[in-house]
């Protein structure tokens, strides 16, 4: 496939080995796997890349890139800093078309089109595939304004019931109950955790398939981190919900499968998350789960 210029709004300790105890014991006791992980054999594929690459200048942030990600499940994508999760990410959405460094080759397929084809409208796109960055970023708008916002920008504004689609998005992000008395006070006067939880109401406004996340919850404290865990459990009962995580605990709790990066921007394993955290097929992710490197 071409090649695109893009762009960007821009430890685990060493585990000993126990004699005599198995590899998956030992990881078991390095991570909780949630026991009530949805199946992904029947969902259907929403996202697809096909030797995907991604270069900055000369250097290579994603080789080869192939996966499928499911529809209507929770996808984690985790590694070492550095190692092109972010990247996958911004690339599902053609956010990489803001960092002018960027070019990609290969192929990523949205629900099989190809995001990358010429008559591929890339704001059109993002209305289907929203985001939610790693530290909260409410406009200096009220409430009720920064949920609105999306569907004003896109003229959707006179074609729906506004106050309806706030409350409903408000909702849908597990916010309303304690802001509907102070829809016209400003985002920005909210808690941390809430303002993240605001960000989420805004992605989900305008209806898109897929949210991207990353790393949402790495600016938060544990309580907040721990709502927004349970609203993403509540999200993939209508939206296909895609985490960047450094927090292998996090993805463990939260999601259906889960993608293994490593240095290099290579994509290792992906895998049912019990798989690849109590029987991982490649030993690069076995020590990287228990901290041998990362």
């Amino acid at each position: 496939m071409s090649s695109h210029s893009s762009s960007t709004p821009t430890t685990d300790e060493s585990t000993d080995r126990t004699t005599g105890a198995s590899d998956d014991a030992i990881i078991q006791t390095e991570i909780d796997v949630d026991d009530n992980s949805r199946s992904t054999d029947d969902a259907e594929t929403i996202v697809r890349a096909e030797r995907l690459n991604v270069y900055y200048n000369d250097d290579r942030a994603l080789d080869d890139v192939t996966i499928e990600i499911p529809e209507n499940r929770v996808t984690a994508m985790i590694g070492p800093s550095g190692c092109g999760k972010s990247t996958f990410l911004r690339s599902i959405n053609r956010m990489n078309d803001r960092i002018p460094a960027a070019s990609v080759d290969g192929e990523l397929y949205f629900r099989e089109k190809n995001v990358y084809d010429e008559d591929v409208d890339p704001v059109a796109l993002r209305r289907k595939i929203g985001q939610v960055f790693q530290s909260p970023n409410p406009f200096p708008k009220s409430i009720y304004d920064n949920v609105a916002y999306g569907l004003r920008v896109q003229g959707k504004a006179d074609e729906v019931d506004l106050d309806a689609a706030v409350e409903r998005a408000l909702r849908g992000a597990a916010l309303w109950d304690e802001v509907k008395d102070q829809l016209d006070e400003s985002g920005l006067d909210l808690s941390g955790g809430q303002q993240q939880r605001l960000c989420i109401a805004r992605a989900i406004a305008p209806d898109p398939e897929v949210i991207l996340m990353d790393e949402p919850t790495s600016a938060l404290d544990p309580v907040a981190a721990s709502k927004i865990e349970d609203l993403i459990d509540e999200l993939v009962e209508e939206y296909t919900v895609i985490i960047v995580t450094h927090n292998m605990q996090q993805a463990a709790r939260i999601s259906d499968r889960t993608a293994v990066f490593l240095t290099g921007g290579e994509l290792v394993e992906f895998d049912e998350t019990a798989t690849i955290f109590e029987n991982p097929a490649d030993d690069r992710v076995e020590d990287y789960i228990t901290g041998k490197f990362g």
